[in-house]
């Protein structure tokens, strides 16, 4: 029998926890929402310049893990002595169970940081003068996600955290995804992406329900610590009710009837996780994970459920 290699196995317990510390999967929400508006704009007979789309996927994945690297950074201590996490919340686990130094995750942010810079100048240099408001509109993204837990302004620990993931991984991916493909800045577009953003708001605020006794341990004043369970509870309700009903009202700007279809499945995750709420489950770790996997789903078809109704009716 041949020993096992312990420097190999570090090696290998270190790349794995580095792609944990990444949280690849929640990548998903601000592409889904992204590919949406750009897919969109081709249903209404606009051609994308494939270069600048892939750059600009690659510049907002880049976005998100700069801030989750960050966020695992500076939540480190809540997370440490969180009991109560579920798989959707508490943080990656690379830090406090894994074999990755606390520093990796900040290097690891600004490295992100650096290579968003090298996309930017790219664009800069080859798409600026045809598309000048990406950058504004990038930059704002940026700024959002660097700063949600990064110090001097760490927006997740001042109760607006949830609204402005909310507001960039919906709203602003899907015009922006849009603008990438057409050009322009379409209003529309704002109606059609709010249930993204707020079933994502949901994803967030849903994932503080476990959470809530470290974050109230550690001063990071969320939405959840600030308003209370039973009160954020509400809000939490309040956010997935509205979702299938602005899915509906985006007829008004054009979208098919079909729309009321294909957001059936969305009105059922919502359902879900309204009633697990409802009835206490905010409380309950089993229930606590159900509302989260429900929610996430809701907001992934939230926005990819308009790509069909779209591109064929």
């Amino acid at each position: 029998m041949t020993a096992e290699n312990p420097t190999s196995r570090r090696d290998s317990t270190s790349i794995r926890g580095f792609l944990v510390l990444s949280r690849l999967p929640f990548l998903l929400p601000g592409l889904a929402s992204f590919i949406t508006g750009l897919l969109i704009a081709v249903g209404f007979g606009h051609d994308p310049d494939a270069g600048l789309s892939w750059m600009c996927v690659i510049g907002l994945a880049l976005i998100m893990l700069t801030t989750y690297y960050f966020n695992e950074y500076f939540d480190y201590e809540g997370d440490r002595i969180n009991k109560t996490f579920t798989k959707f919340s508490g943080g990656s686990r690379a830090l406090t169970d894994l074999d990755i130094p606390r520093p990796v995750a900040r290097l690891a942010g600004w490295s992100s940081i650096g290579l968003l810079m090298v996309i930017a100048l790219v664009y800069l240099f080859l798409h600026f003068e045809d598309y000048p408001l990406l950058l504004p509109l990038a930059l704002f993204g940026a700024f959002c996600g660097i700063f949600y837990s990064h110090p001097p302004f760490q927006w997740a620990y001042q109760g607006i955290g949830e609204i402005m993931i909310g507001g960039c991984y919906g709203i602003l991916a899907m015009v922006s995804g849009f603008y990438v493909a057409s050009r322009e800045l379409n209003l529309d577009i704002v109606l059609v992406s709010i249930p993204a953003s707020l079933t994502i708001f949901g994803v967030i605020v849903a994932n503080e329900f476990p959470d809530y006794e470290a974050d109230k341990a550690v001063n990071k004043r969320n939405l959840m610590v600030r308003l209370g369970l039973k009160k954020g509870s509400l809000v939490f309700v309040a956010a997935m009710a509205l979702t299938y009903p602005f899915m509906a009202a985006s007829i008004a700007v054009g979208i098919s009837p079909w729309i009321l279809v294909f957001g059936l499945p969305v009105l059922l995750f919502c359902a879900v996780s309204i009633v697990e709420t409802l009835k206490g489950g905010y409380e309950k770790p089993a229930s606590q994970t159900r509302i989260a996997a429900a929610t996430l789903l809701a907001n992934l078809l939230s926005s990819l459920m308009f790509v069909p109704v779209v591109l064929i009716w």
